[in-house]
């Protein structure tokens, strides 16, 4: 399974009952797509006089969705940041992020649950997450002065210094940006510099939906 926002938060609130006592206010939930780092707990600490223990602020639980997960799976991977959560909400000072309070605490809620919360988690059996619907690829075609046709994948983050390098280029007649989830373009590597490959100018043409323009846009 995927875990979903809705999910996290139903499950904290049905295991904050069962497991600590109601104690746990809710904290944020967030999503990511770490592959080594399932689940993370993360909050702001402050400290005055007048406090015996830290103040904790932007407190988050954030699960990772990259791997398709049995919920049982999913579910030790949220009780195990519930503990970290449950130490640093309670001010307990351990031995390490991992240490003798939290071992304890894991190793109670395996034994009298059945639960299989663990420290670290071997990854290398699970399956990734496969991506559903056709990918987006930003696409640059160019149109030499010579009459020559490219085409060219680009990374997003590369496009702006890519487009200056277009433009400094006198041998670049036109070009265009597409956004296409042509599968086409599949084999076609996400370039970071201005690489292209030469295509007839048929595939040029259906690439950009039409006769190139003039100007450059």
């Amino acid at each position: 399974m995927k875990p979903t926002l809705q999910y996290i938060s139903r499950q904290f609130a049905e295991f904050n009952d069962a497991y600590f006592n109601g104690e746990l206010p809710q904290p944020a939930f967030a999503l990511g797509k770490a592959r080594t780092v399932l689940g993370q707990f993360s909050c702001r600490r402050s400290r005055t006089w007048l406090l015996r223990r830290p103040r904790l602020s932007g407190c988050t639980i954030k699960m990772s969705t990259y791997y398709d997960l049995a919920e049982r799976e999913c579910q030790n991977v949220l009780l195990h940041e519930m503990i970290h959560y449950y130490i640093a909400y309670k001010g307990i000072r351990d031995t390490s992020p991992h240490g003798r309070v939290f071992r304890s605490m894991m190793e109670r809620l395996n034994a009298a649950h059945g639960w299989d919360i663990r420290v670290r988690t071997d990854t290398s059996r699970w399956a990734k997450v496969e991506a559903t619907g056709p990918k987006a690829r930003l696409v640059l075609a160019l149109a030499m002065a010579d009459g020559r046709c490219y085409l060219s994948v680009v990374n997003p983050k590369y496009r702006m210094a890519i487009e200056r390098e277009v433009l400094r280029n006198k041998a670049i007649a036109s070009h265009r940006w597409v956004a296409t989830a042509d599968e086409f373009f599949s084999d076609f590597p996400a370039v970071r510099t201005l690489r292209a490959r030469r295509v007839p100018r048929e595939t040029y043409l259906r690439a950009i939906g039409g006769a190139p323009q003039k100007d450059n846009t």
